[in-house]
């Protein structure tokens, strides 16, 4: 969220320095638009990741709980790698 903050509030900040001719507000504008869109692209990598390892942690533990006939911990090694699925496609 704090990355859509700063895209917006820089994008307002260059458009008035462009506005009023004010060279630091157009860079400070600039500056702080590049730090949101950082920050969200640096979000959106780490909830990737975190699906990621969702994905694969279920199913490699339903793996083993189908091997050991767990079925219990079978179906919530699915729910984990499907939550993981979901948790990439969110953020692809």
């Amino acid at each position: 969220m704090d990355g859509k903050y700063d895209q917006a509030a820089g994008n307002v900040k260059k458009n008035v320095g462009d506005t009023l001719g004010n060279e630091r507000l157009q860079t400070e504008g600039k500056t702080q638009n590049a730090t949101g869109n950082a920050s969200e692209i640096a979000s959106t990598v780490e909830g990737y990741v975190q699906g990621f390892t969702n994905q694969v942690k279920g199913a490699v533990n339903g793996t083993i709980n189908s091997l050991t006939g767990n079925s219990t911990g079978e179906a919530g090694s699915t729910v984990q790698q499907k939550t993981g699925e979901a948790q990439k496609k969110w953020n692809s």
